[in-house]
C-alpha cells in the first residue's frame, strides 16, 4: 500500500478522498467584512486553528480573506471573533444555516 498519498487523514476517514473537487467552505464571508471596506482585519485568520482562512494580496486594495473548504472544519471560532459580524456558518450545501 502506498502510504504516500495526497489525501488528507479526514478525507480518508470520511470517505470522500477520491473526489477531485475541492470540499465547499462550512463558513461565508459577507461584504460586511472589514477587509472588504478597505479596513486591516485578518482576526478570523489568526483564530482559525485550522489554517483555514487566508488572506491574499491584491493591486490596490486591502488583502481579502479566501477560504480553503477542504481545512474549514466548521468550528465557528472565525465567527465569534469577527467584529463586524461578517462570518456565518454555512450548510454543506452552500445556505446558510441558521446561527
Amino acid at each position: 500500500m502506498d502510504v504516500s498519498s495526497s489525501i488528507s487523514r479526514r478525507r480518508f476517514l470520511t470517505g470522500r478522498g477520491s473526489s477531485d473537487r475541492a470540499d465547499p467552505p462550512r463558513i461565508a464571508v459577507s461584504d460586511l467584512c472589514l477587509a472588504r471596506s478597505g479596513v486591516s482585519c485578518m482576526a478570523c485568520r489568526d483564530e482559525c486553528e485550522a489554517g483555514a482562512i487566508a488572506f491574499r494580496p491584491r493591486l490596490g486594495g486591502p488583502f481579502l480573506p479566501e477560504i480553503d473548504g477542504g481545512l474549514c472544519t466548521g468550528c465557528g471560532n472565525c465567527v465569534s471573533v469577527c467584529p463586524s459580524s461578517a462570518i456565518v456558518l454555512a450548510s454543506l450545501d452552500g445556505d446558510r444555516a441558521d446561527v
